[in-house]
């Protein structure tokens, strides 16, 4: 009797192991960075963070939603970063906390698929590009930014294969720049990102 438990226990285990591996995936990893404990630390393994300081404020992902969507319709991509202001709450919800959204227009880039992002790797964007216009949502209120300096850089983009299928890819990457939010000076520092993207926030349309 005790040895048919634990045979249906391990086969249980291998079986809810093999449900939840994807499900895993699309979990946040935070590591707090060594220098900015606000702030995860710079990876390239797809966990799912992002983080930079918005005048010195830090401006983190949740685990309640997801970190990142890339939107291709009308001839333009957008990539977003959503999350709220304050240090990462990763166990527990703050229901008074204003969800933010900071989003980017690629110029020239319009992907035909999800594979097609892996040419985002090594590319560096002029933020200041007119071409490359900078958003931020805050609330219900949306703010189209003047950037003064800075850019955006992804670092790396790789193929994830789970089960020899193609996954998702990850992007990873960093950026920095100034801007005029509501005509007001603003900076947006130490950005890093580490992001799946996959069928459920990769847009074409």
């Amino acid at each position: 009797m005790k040895r048919d438990a634990l045979i249906f226990s391990l086969v249980l285990l291998v079986l809810t192991c093999s449900c939840s591996k994807e499900y895993e995936l699309d979990k946040s990893i935070f590591i707090p960075d060594k220098d900015f404990p606000g702030l995860p630390a710079y990876t390239e393994w797809g966990y799912n963070t992002f983080g930079l300081f918005y005048d010195r404020e830090p401006f983190v992902n949740t685990d309640f939603s997801a970190p990142s969507k890339i939107i291709c319709t009308g001839g333009k991509t957008t990539f977003s970063l959503k999350g709220h202001m304050g240090v990462s709450r990763y166990y527990y919800y703050v229901s008074d906390e204003k969800p933010m959204t900071l989003s980017f227009d690629l110029p020239g880039f319009v992907p035909g698929s999800l594979t097609d992002l892996l040419e985002l790797d090594n590319t560096i964007i002029d933020l200041t590009d007119p071409l490359c216009k900078v958003t931020l949502t805050v609330d219900t209120a949306r703010y189209s930014l003047e950037v003064l300096n800075g850019s955006l850089q992804f670092k790396r983009a790789q193929n994830l294969i789970v089960d020899k299928k193609q996954y998702e890819i990850i992007l990873s990457g960093v950026f920095d720049f100034q801007a005029l939010v509501n005509n007001e000076p603003s900076s947006f520092t130490n950005g890093r990102f580490d992001l799946g993207i996959s069928r459920d926030n990769f847009f074409k349309y």
